[in-house]
């Protein structure tokens, strides 16, 4: 890891811990173990180091909705393969919401939001809105294959879209995130997805 990065993850772990605004350049030298002038070489400032998060999170995401995509357009054989495999686990989960740097930031985005209406838009946009949209997709998707009518369909991604969002509270932003936390979660995302596809 360079010093750069260093400097990032610090910075990082404490805004989502304290808030942007309870860390001091000092805090962030102190605690990577350089002078200040050295962070300065990195960064303007501490919002240079913000917004370098910030854009390393949204190209991380823009990665994955191209992916999410691409994956869309794939021939389906197996629905729950489909709606389990390759956009559960792979996207929302392995990539996104168990990712460290992507929870921490969601810490700080859940943090920051009262405070700064960019990444209060950046919060709302990848915990709310991609998700809602690329769940329709996938359920339409899945109706177009009989496996539940397309009216059904919007109804099941509004109670799936607020039930997933209650587990990632519960599990996955409420406190550490353990490998205990990640097995609850993924149990009861298993479960209900099992209940889904069976109303078909």
């Amino acid at each position: 890891m360079t010093t750069k990065e260093k400097i990032m993850d610090v910075a990082l772990h404490m805004f989502s811990e304290r808030g942007y605004e309870a860390v001091s350049i000092r805090d962030i030298c102190g605690e990577v173990g350089i002078k200040e002038s050295t962070l300065y070489y990195h960064f303007k400032n501490k919002k240079d180091i913000l917004d370098s998060l910030t854009a390393k999170f949204r190209e991380h995401i823009n990665g994955l909705l191209c992916d999410v995509d691409e994956i869309l357009d794939e021939p389906l054989t197996d629905a729950e393969d489909f709606i389990g495999t390759k956009m559960m686990d792979k996207y929302m989960v392995e990539s996104y919401l168990f990712e460290p740097f992507c929870n921490l930031m969601i810490r700080l985005m859940m943090i920051e939001q009262f405070h700064n209406e960019e990444i209060r838009e950046l919060y709302e946009k990848t915990m709310f809105t991609d998700p809602y949209e690329i769940q329709m997709g996938i359920f339409m998707r899945l109706a177009k294959l009989g496996a539940f009518s397309e009216e059904d369909a919007k109804w099941i991604v509004r109670d799936y879209h607020a039930y997933m969002n209650m587990l990632t509270y519960k599990y996955l932003l409420n406190g550490e995130l353990t490998e205990e936390r990640k097995q609850g979660y993924m149990r009861e995302v298993h479960e209900y997805m099992q209940r889904v596809m069976s109303r078909g």
